[in-house]
């Protein structure tokens, strides 16, 4: 893949917002910046930094001062790290014009959302983003969402798109950080696992927000496991019984790697979930490189394991469709769907928007059979419940009664998969 840069869809979300201010959070060395300068300035705006040091400190000691003297609109980037400035921009932003955002406050980890009576003082002033790795369809050039396509058109019985299993891997291995999938195939096997390994410590080991405390070889040890089990079910007190800690370690560390977008989840809509916990939720990372890399420097072979391959595939799907919602017209909240007992059905992702259901289940063979649509059939039985998609390894897209369709992976970002 060329290193040249791919636009991003997000960018035009957040021109495209009426709120006063834009909170836009995401991984280190996802793009972030990136962004802001190659398209958010050609619209006119100013563009500072908390990084450099000097700017850091300046707006650290007198930080009313320093707002008031920048030009507007402007973009902050590593806002994150003055836990007073959202509360600084709420006094800026009641006294602004409504229908444009003046302020659009960047971050590594997620932006201080306290400090007026324990509430965010951004709320209903600001909207939220989150950036994520490329997609596939990303790279491609393809603007416009994956999750539109899935609501409101229809699969092309036509398509027929094949992706080789090797290659299939590759993707996963390369992800979509910027950087390291453009530059994927010029380095060695050992250096892949290195610049990953460095990069998780570089992110684990600043201080990208206050008072936020951390353990650097508890969190590597933690994160380790999580990475190892991509799309597994959180389970604080057996994943502490193997790393050797107690459950609110566990779950600690956990918050910690969500604010530092190491890993996202994805909460059980079968049982009412509360969004901000992550108590038997799905537990993917936020880019497959990261578990590939961990996973073979650890001894794996997440290639040749049939059941590893298949955790990765589905955290590669997850990774394909939910960072699109940004950017969708549809906006859906994002679950996956689990029944209780011995012999639960589930369902990989489920997209809620408006009382209607659109489910994703992901299986990483190269044919489908009428067994592996189980999860889906019982999720069909919800009143809610609108379309069901099996995405697979085949290359055919596959009509089935009761709004159920098999899905070839390149479906996901090839064009002519929907009419």
């Amino acid at each position: 893949m060329s290193s040249q840069y791919i636009p991003r869809p997000i960018a035009q979300a957040i021109l495209r917002s009426k709120r006063k201010v834009v909170v836009l959070e995401g991984a280190r060395a996802v793009g972030k910046t990136m962004m802001s300068k190659t398209q958010l300035l050609a619209q006119g705006y100013a563009y500072e930094t908390l990084a450099e040091p000097n700017t850091y400190e300046l707006a650290r000691t007198d930080l009313n001062g320093w707002l008031s003297g920048l030009e507007l609109p402007v973009i902050i980037d590593e806002a994150q790290r003055i836990r007073e400035l959202p509360l600084a921009i709420k006094e800026l932003a009641d006294g602004m014009v409504p229908g444009k955002p003046h302020f659009v406050l960047t971050g590594s980890s997620v932006i201080n959302r306290s400090g007026l009576d324990g509430q965010d003082p951004l709320a209903r002033r600001a909207e939220r983003f989150t950036m994520n790795p490329l997609t596939r369809r990303e790279m491609n050039l393809t603007s416009t969402s994956i999750i539109d396509d899935l609501w409101r058109r229809e699969p092309d019985t036509g398509f027929e798109g094949a992706v080789a299993r090797g290659e299939l891997f590759e993707m996963m291995a390369a992800g979509g950080f910027p950087e390291y999938s453009a530059q994927y195939a010029d380095y060695g096997d050992w250096e892949r696992e290195k610049l990953v390994a460095d990069d998780i410590s570089i992110v684990l080991g600043n201080t990208i927000s206050p008072d936020e405390k951390l353990d650097i070889s508890t969190a590597l040890n933690v994160l380790g496991h999580l990475l190892c089990v991509p799309g597994g079910i959180s389970n604080a007190s057996a994943l502490g019984n193997a790393a050797g800690l107690d459950r609110r370690t566990v779950d600690r560390y956990i918050g910690i790697f969500m604010r530092r977008f190491l890993i996202h989840m994805l909460p059980n809509l079968r049982t009412a979930p509360n969004r901000q916990s992550p108590s038997r939720a799905k537990i993917h990372p936020v880019d497959t490189s990261l578990s590939v890399e961990t996973l073979l420097g650890k001894g794996g072979d997440p290639e040749g394991n049939p059941v590893t391959f298949g955790m990765l595939f589905e955290s590669f799907v997850v990774n394909q469709i939910v960072p699109a919602a940004q950017w969708s017209t549809i906006h859906p909240d994002c679950f996956y769907w689990r029944e209780s007992g011995a012999h639960p059905k589930e369902v990989d992702l489920v997209m809620l928007r408006r009382n209607r259901l659109v489910g994703v289940e992901v299986k990483s063979s190269s044919t489908v059979k009428r067994e592996d649509f189980a999860g889906l059939s019982q999720l069909a039985k919800d009143r809610r419940f609108f379309r069901g998609y099996l995405v697979y390894t085949g290359s055919r897209v596959l009509k089935y009664p009761n709004g159920l369709w098999a899905l070839p992976v390149s479906a996901l970002w090839e064009p002519g998969a929907f009419m």
